[in-house]
């Protein structure tokens, strides 16, 4: 098989576009896409490889799957480039008229599959890749922010986990954190008072506190309290930090969650939607002396868990209503049997759009679903 063109394709911070890598010439087919109306977007947002024949033009239509031989003239093979469930962009590989041969794309699969580790492990040594994700400059609150965040998605055979953040080039205050150990994994989300880089700043020792807290063993109430104190100590006054904190035994479903000052989780079971009624204590930083009972949680094979800052729920336009919990129910139930990174995209796609691009807080949200692999086999 000779390749008439190759090139990387990533996504941008918000997820609206897939923007080209460029080496030396570029294919002049194959240019900057947009996420949603595009056969890339297609093979991005659903996971699979999408095959699309090229016209005159240039422009690629979409023809479906490339499971495989390949139709054509000329065509556009685009792949899925990810790690672990986090989807970074996609491989689009132009080949010549005629049959593909025998293998050839068991051996694309392969090399996406490779390059999205490459793409992971570039982030430690060069600026490239994160610059071609920028569509605009990005804040330096959000700068912040983004490098404090784990993976945007992982999964296991027991759970799949996602996270997004909006505004992507603005935010602030907002931060999300996962860890996952053989049998627990921990999720935070967590929103700081006020905007810009005091909040990111508040956001960050909040984030680092709790982390090095974790990593030295301590349970979520220690890690609550060890970085009240921190908050309290280094940012005296009205500052704060909310947050839910979740415990998970990933082969049981059972475990504990705490509530400092947080609005509450949504649960979706069998089709229905409801929220977590989990009783709030005091924000992080501003009594060192608060202290944060856990709650007991237990899920069910097939459970989803969505956690969220308030700039989701409380998102409108001026004069308009807020988006709010009946809504975001609405669209949970609606949107039940899409994976967790693509969910959590639509749903903040959806609060953007509901103020016509103009949040005025940031906005959250976390998806942990659990289908623990022996419910599956039953």
């Amino acid at each position: 098989m000779s390749a008439q063109g190759c090139v990387v394709l990533l996504s941008d911070y918000a997820e609206a576009s897939l923007e080209p890598v460029t080496v030396g010439p570029a294919d002049s087919r194959l240019h900057s896409q947009d996420l949603v109306d595009s056969a890339a977007g297609v093979a991005y947002r659903e996971q699979r490889k999408v095959t699309a024949v090229v016209d005159r033009s240039g422009d690629a239509a979409a023809v479906g799957a490339a499971d495989g031989g390949v139709p054509g003239p000329a065509v556009v093979v685009y792949l899925p480039v990810s790690v672990r469930a986090e989807r970074l962009g996609v491989l689009a590989v132009t080949l010549p008229s005629g049959h593909v041969a025998e293998g050839a794309m068991e051996v694309l699969d392969d090399v996406a599959r490779v390059l999205g580790h490459v793409l992971t492990g570039a982030r430690r040594y060069t600026d490239r890749f994160e610059m071609l994700r920028r569509r605009r400059e990005l804040g330096l609150a959000a700068e912040i922010q983004w490098e404090l965040l784990p993976g945007l998605a992982f999964e296991l055979p027991a759970f799949s986990i996602a996270g997004t953040l909006e505004p992507a080039y603005e935010i602030g205050g907002d931060n999300f954190d996962y860890a996952v150990s053989a049998h627990r994994l921990t999720v935070s989300v967590s929103d700081a008072a006020g905007h810009g880089l005091r909040a990111s700043l508040l956001a960050g020792l909040s984030c680092a506190a709790m982390r090095n807290a974790r990593r030295g063993n301590a349970s979520i109430v220690q890690q609550a309290e060890i970085a009240n104190l921190h908050l309290v100590e280094q940012f005296p006054g009205p500052d704060f930090v909310t947050g839910l904190i979740l415990d998970l035994d990933v082969d049981s479903g059972g475990g504990t969650i705490l509530n400092a000052g947080h609005p509450p989780p949504l649960l979706v079971r069998d089709g229905a939607v409801s929220e977590l009624l989990i009783p709030p204590e005091l924000p992080l930083g501003l009594l060192g002396s608060t202290r944060y009972p856990t709650h007991p949680i237990a899920l069910r094979p097939g459970d989803r868990l969505l956690l969220l800052t308030d700039g989701i729920t409380e998102a409108h336009e001026r004069g308009a209503p807020e988006f709010g919990y009946r809504r975001l129910a609405a669209l949970l139930a609606d949107h039940r049997t899409l994976a967790p990174p693509e969910l959590v995209r639509h749903i903040t796609r959806a609060v953007t759009e509901s103020c016509n691009g103009d949040l005025s807080d940031d906005a959250t949200v976390v998806c942990l679903d659990w289908h623990p692999p022996q419910a599956r086999a039953q």
